[in-house]
């Protein structure tokens, strides 16, 4: 299961970072809202990168990290 997490930067990240978590490596200010994998989105909270996710608050954290729904697969419909 592919369990994505929308979230928005508490402190910007620079291409580096992006390298490391295997995201296009891009400026992302302060605010800027991106989507990844639950674990990754969760090394950031652990390094005090997520907006409004204290990583000693559990609570914070599942306000913080918004499920991504999944698309639905393309269903093969008879013409």
């Amino acid at each position: 299961m592919n369990d994505m997490v929308s979230f928005k930067l508490a402190n910007p990240i620079g291409p580096y970072t992006c390298e490391q978590l295997g995201i296009p490596p891009k400026e992302h200010p302060v605010g800027a809202t991106l989507t990844l994998p639950r674990q990754q989105a969760l090394r950031l909270v652990s390094a005090g990168l997520v907006a409004g996710a204290d990583p000693q608050d559990i609570e914070s954290v599942q306000k913080a990290l918004k499920p991504v729904k999944a698309k639905p697969a393309p269903s093969d419909a008879a013409s």
